[in-house]
């Protein structure tokens, strides 16, 4: 067998193949493993990405007091995927709420949950925004 091996490799070469030795090849069989920096305190799961440079962001960041830099975005298949040490807030962002109740067993390491429809769905309709501010609310009370 190795003949055959070495046979196509010199073969390979002769036609100017280049051949390329993975250096992770169990991420090619779905394995992998998102490490995340100790700074992060939120983690944001969607699949419709959005910045956070939009003014409702901006508020919701603002009463956490967390930086922008202290986020992550990940979609909900990278969720399967993720490494966390710290606490963290996750917030599962989806109009499926079947999407959201497979990812809440995966929040690891989480100081709260929160969940809501996507963010233009959000922004315009008053009882789904009352109901994510009172999620945050209950995060900020303190501890008695």
């Amino acid at each position: 067998m190795d003949n055959i091996l070495n046979r196509r490799d010199l073969l390979l070469q002769q036609m100017g193949v280049c051949q390329w030795k993975l250096r992770r090849p169990d991420v090619l069989k779905g394995v992998v493993n998102i490490q995340v920096s100790a700074n992060i305190r939120l983690v944001i799961i969607t699949d419709i990405p959005f910045s956070l440079n939009e003014k409702f962001m901006q508020d919701v960041l603002l009463s956490c007091e967390i930086k922008p830099n202290d986020c992550l975005f990940i979609d909900f298949e990278q969720a399967n995927h993720l490494n966390i040490e710290q606490e963290v807030i996750y917030w599962l962002i989806s109009k499926s709420t079947e999407k959201i109740d497979r990812a809440l067993p995966l929040c690891q390491h989480s100081i709260a949950q929160w969940r809501s429809p996507d963010l233009a769905t959000l922004k315009q309709d008053p009882k789904e925004k009352r109901h994510f501010w009172q999620q945050i609310q209950t995060l900020n009370q303190p501890l008695n």
